[in-house]
């Protein structure tokens, strides 16, 4: 056989990703079972030699920080990239970008940052993976850490957005303005953390005494046309109707909007409306989205001062830290409290929005009106 046999045509022959080609051959797997013999198999059929001048130079640190994540669209990826850039430059390191809306291709990008021998890397998984099955391949090649989403490996840095207490900040709020019955737009139902969000809303809405029906709560993808139709289903009906909407991202937000708009159903007098992720959108809906933002820019400097850690030291045990999120007060739930004259709407430091996020609003406005005209008619 060839020389010219690459780690790829190892990996596929023995059944197995290239990270553990790599591991085998390098002697950072010491576990001697059948994947390791179908590796040194492979390789010896093959007649591959891994570099051992490469891999001395993965000691040499190259300055450089890999951050994989979702597409630029997602906004909530655009956030921590816009926090993550700043706070890398100042550390004297320049950050490399891959993009991936799946496992699969943010596999691929995973690997060719592993090959530019990057210092570290900050994984945003895609919605709903399994992070530990393709991330655990990647320990002791280089320092990792996997920000948002739900950590499902033991072994992997994490840090993120504590879902339950959002889940209680949103609820505290709606209660403040006088909301007693909550509708839940949540995300796929296999979600980690739409199941974490889920619970939490069953247990504090008993403790808060609020109430929900089974029926107010509704599983899907979190796009506007899927908010838009769930909320034409939900006061569609005469049964009873929930006063409060608190949806799984702000896009699932302004669907619901859009709905109570078109069935004349007045927000937020007659229902408040709470989105997730301060998206540029959330500030032009109709009327302006309450929304929980989340705090990217501690994400993001957690997540390099883990990478730091994980270079100079290991441990025994990951890194899971939780950060609070804030909540955005917008019209869709500054109704007046009962009791009370004060009807003001927040004050504008309450509702100052990231000024670089907000640029561009005018084409952001005809974006989404692009977007939901497709469904508007339901």
């Amino acid at each position: 056989m060839s020389s010219t046999s690459s780690i790829t045509d190892v990996a596929a022959l023995a059944r197995v990703s290239k990270a553990t080609v790599s591991r085998v051959l390098s002697g950072r797997r010491t576990k001697d079972d059948n994947i390791a013999k179908r590796v040194r198999d492979a390789a010896e059929q093959l007649n591959y030699q891994a570099n051992s001048a490469a891999s001395a130079l993965r000691s040499d640190t190259t300055n450089t920080i890999g951050l994989i994540m979702p597409g630029p669209t997602d906004p909530l990826a655009a956030r921590l990239l816009a926090e993550l850039e700043p706070e890398v430059n100042r550390s004297g390191r320049q950050l490399l970008l891959g993009l991936g809306d799946d496992q699969r291709t943010q596999t691929e990008r995973i690997e060719a940052m592993l090959a530019r021998r990057v210092d570290g890397l900050v994984v945003m998984p895609p919605q709903d993976a399994n992070t530990a099955a393709f991330l655990d391949d990647y320990i002791g090649m280089t320092s990792l850490v996997q920000a948002f989403g739900h950590s499902t490996s033991f072994h992997v840095n994490w840090v993120g957005v504590d879902e339950s207490a959002s889940m209680k900040l949103m609820l505290s709020h709606l209660a403040e303005y006088n909301a007693n019955s909550i509708a839940f737009l949540s995300g796929n139902v296999n979600s980690a953390s739409a199941a974490e969000l889920f619970a939490t809303l069953q247990t504090s809405t008993r403790v808060m005494n609020l109430m929900t029906e089974p029926g107010w709560t509704t599983f899907g993808d979190n796009s506007a046309k899927r908010g838009y139709h769930d909320v034409m289903r939900l006061f569609g009906d005469k049964g009873n109707r929930p006063n409060a909407l608190i949806c799984a991202t702000d896009d699932v937000a302004i669907g619901a909007l859009m709905a109570l708009n078109q069935l004349g159903i007045r927000v937020p007098d007659e229902v408040k409306v709470i989105g997730s992720g301060d998206s540029p959108a959330a500030a032009i809906a109709d009327p302006p989205l309450s929304s929980i933002l989340p705090p990217c820019r501690l994400i993001a400097h957690e997540a390099l001062r883990l990478i730091s850690v994980s270079a100079s030291s290991k441990h025994w045990l990951p890194a899971h830290t939780a950060y609070p999120p804030q909540l955005v007060q917008r019209e869709s739930t500054s109704g007046p409290r009962f009791g009370s004259s004060d009807m003001a709407l927040p004050d504008d430091e309450s509702r100052k929005l990231d000024v670089g996020a907000l640029s561009g609003t005018n084409i952001a406005r005809k974006a989404w009106i692009t977007r939901l005209s497709a469904f508007r008619g339901g």
